[in-house]
């Protein structure tokens, strides 16, 4: 029983993450209905249509960054506080946005992007420090899971704007009236509503890290009881004295030897995650595929909205076969297989003939897609959370985050002055140094203690850490 309530209060919290997806994906589809409707009115601040596609699909992303940074201090008042305060705030953006103005639209979606980035730290963080050390593989899924979630949803609600040629080939006059784009805008509103609602009334708790670190001892080895029932005396002695210690870890010493090279290869990792070439299919995917038609017609369009949705679903079955794969293999040896697969889709798609049938390239997407989705997908989230302090995984989040807005102003740009496939030999050079990284600096870390995981790259073994707290701890623990 107690697994499926822990089950349970993991999904409540890993909804944040469905944001990051949802309001990254949703947009995509009604950026062209936008712009449209703001210059017939005689609102249009921006004229080109791809300046103003680059400005606003920023937004998320560019507000994320700054999210991400703040995500580490607000954590210290509480995860689920956190979370719920930051819902809050997002529901006031996404009101903003549905506003039909320029600048209300691009506040609004900024907003909501430091909303997002703000919760990819939390329910990351919220999730590691909570899951028993035999599920942290995958409970960490959840995280890629909900984000895949979120991207597939946003491309099902791009069915709703109307095409912007209609089927005799004509300008399709409903693209300048139609009001749709404001209900799918209201999607992370709601949903922010639904998560606050369950942690308020059902999921109450925080984390026994949070609990401990504000000195709450009783209410930490409540949760550790009621979510691991096999929770015992010394685990407790463990647990206490070596995570006490996590609260001195201030921003100095995050470059200390206990954790500087933890420090480094997360935000290496988180490097190398962004760079793999996904971005380019995720932010701007229907408008990848059509990138080479002879000419755009209603059929083309029709295929490019149903190629990226297909997309989006295998992207999101791939992210939950994941789950029972990381219950089943480490992480180092999933995201190496994972980058070794996105290598040869990279040369797949780089020596294919862009003048052959182009369902081959999109099948070489999928599977690229999938490959990425079963390793280096979930990287950031659950590896770096794992051996990262909580100002680390701001660092590391806020550089995924950087390089997330820097592709998205600089893909189609990059794509007037490079050819496809030079485009993909740029991604396979830097996924092969991905892969070299992976195999000579990345550890294991599956079935390792919580405890254990904040020292795996410490100059100082663990073990000799542990021994010297127990020996400084056994004269004075009321449980010996």
């Amino acid at each position: 029983m107690h697994l499926v309530f822990l089950w349970a209060w993991m999904i409540s919290i890993a909804i944040g993450m469905f944001q990051m997806g949802y309001c990254s994906a949703m947009f995509s589809s009604f950026l062209d209905i936008l712009h449209t409707q703001l210059g017939e009115a005689g609102r249009a601040v921006i004229g080109d249509s791809e300046n103003f596609n680059s400005v606003m699909t920023t937004a998320i992303p560019l507000g994320a960054v700054f999210g991400s940074l703040t995500g580490g201090c607000l954590v210290s008042y509480g995860r689920r506080k956190a979370i719920i305060w930051i819902n809050v705030v997002l529901c006031f953006g996404t009101a903003l946005s549905m506003i039909f103005n320029f600048f209300t639209i691009l506040i609004g979606r900024i907003i909501v992007g430091f909303c997002v980035g703000v919760l990819t730290v939390v329910c990351p963080m919220f999730l590691s420090e909570t899951s028993l050390v035999k599920l942290a593989g995958p409970i960490g899924g959840l995280n890629q899971v909900m984000v895949t979630v979120g991207i597939m949803v946003g491309y099902f609600f791009g069915f709703l704007a109307p095409l912007k040629l209609d089927l005799e080939n004509n300008p399709n006059p409903t693209v300048k009236t139609t009001n749709s784009w404001r209900f799918v805008f209201m999607i992370p509103a709601f949903v922010a509503i639904i998560q606050s609602l369950l942690l308020i009334i059902v999921f109450t708790d925080d984390t026994p890290k949070y609990y401990r670190l504000i000195g709450k001892e009783r209410h930490a080895r409540r949760i550790e009881l009621l979510t691991n029932p096999d929770f015992n005396e010394r685990d407790l002695i463990l647990t206490k004295e070596v995570r006490s210690q996590e609260q001195k870890v201030s921003i100095c010493k995050n470059f200390d030897p206990y954790h500087r090279k933890a420090f480094i290869i997360g935000c290496v990792l988180a490097v190398f995650q962004q760079l793999t070439g996904i971005n380019v299919v995720i932010l701007y995917s229907a408008k990848y595929i059509e990138f080479g038609q002879e000419n755009e017609t209603h059929d083309v369009l029709v295929l490019a909205r149903m190629g990226t949705t297909i997309i989006g679903v295998i992207n999101c079955i791939s992210a939950i076969a994941a789950i029972f794969l990381l219950a089943k293999f480490g992480r180092k040896p999933l995201m190496i297989i994972s980058n070794i697969g996105m290598c040869f889709c990279l040369i797949a798609l780089a020596v294919w003939p862009k003048s052959q049938n182009s369902s081959y390239l999109i099948a070489f997407a999928i599977v690229f897609i999938i490959f990425f989705e079963i390793g280096m997908g979930s990287a950031i989230f659950m590896y770096a959370t794992e051996i990262m302090t909580e100002f680390g995984i701001s660092i590391a989040l806020s550089i995924t985050w950087i390089l997330t807005t820097l592709v998205s102003l600089l893909t189609f740009k990059t794509l007037g002055y490079f050819n496809q496939r030079d485009l993909y030999f740029i991604f396979l050079g830097i996924n092969l140094l991905g892969l070299l990284f992976l195999i000579f600096f990345i550890k294991e870390t599956k079935g390792e203690s919580k405890e254990s995981l904040k020292y795996l790259y410490s100059k100082v073994p663990y073990e000799e850490i542990l021994t010297a707290k127990l020996n400084a701890t056994e004269s004075t623990s009321p449980f010996i």
